[in-house]
């Protein structure tokens, strides 16, 4: 089978409300659970693509090591974070997460009820990643693809293709993602594992 998983990193400590956090990295339990789950990989991992922040590193670095993928392969990318691909200008996202508040904000991707700025037209966004992620699949041979990225980017991108909107509660928790597939037809199938 062929298939990308949009994934979010391994626990890490509790980030400062007044801090976007980009230093914080995993913590021993999110290293171990990393281990658990890369222990469950049953298909051959063709590609990892990595957000730049250090938790995304260490969590695609644990999944390369233990699958056998080599970590020089890794690519880094600000598609998936600092800032990712859902977000213009960092610095005026960052000021909506500071004057709305993060639940807020975050509601708002959520539903797509309105744009704000600092972030991308997110329906535009949404339709680039399938296409890209399509275009990926058809092209690939059997196994699977990581994208290590942050939790509002895989919630983003989980609520913006299911078929009703996520809700806060629906928040991924560590390693929460979304995993995408392609039907006999060639149509993305999308699976969101909390």
């Amino acid at each position: 089978m062929k298939k990308l998983v949009l994934i979010r990193h391994a626990e890490r400590p509790e980030i400062q409300s007044t801090s976007v956090g980009n230093e914080v990295m995993l913590t021993d339990k999110g290293k171990q659970e990393t281990l658990e789950y890369a222990t469950k990989i049953n298909q051959p991992v063709l590609s990892i693509r990595t957000s730049p922040i250090g938790r995304c590193v260490q969590t695609a670095e644990i999944i390369a090591a233990h699958s056998g993928y080599p970590l020089e392969n890794i690519e880094s990318t600000t598609q998936l974070g600092d800032p990712g691909f859902i977000i213009s200008d960092g610095e005026q996202a960052w000021n909506q997460w500071q004057t709305k508040g993060i639940d807020e904000v975050n509601e708002i991707l959520l539903s797509g009820s309105e744009t704000l700025s600092g972030f991308v037209d997110l329906t535009h966004a949404i339709n680039i990643f399938k296409s890209e992620v399509r275009d990926l699949l058809i092209n690939s041979k059997e196994g699977i693809h990581f994208w290590v990225t942050h939790d509002v980017i895989v919630a983003t991108v989980a609520s913006r293709v299911s078929e009703q909107p996520l809700s806060l509660m629906d928040w991924p928790h560590f390693l929460g993602n979304l995993e995408i597939s392609l039907s006999n037809s060639n149509e993305l199938i999308f699976q969101y594992n909390q």
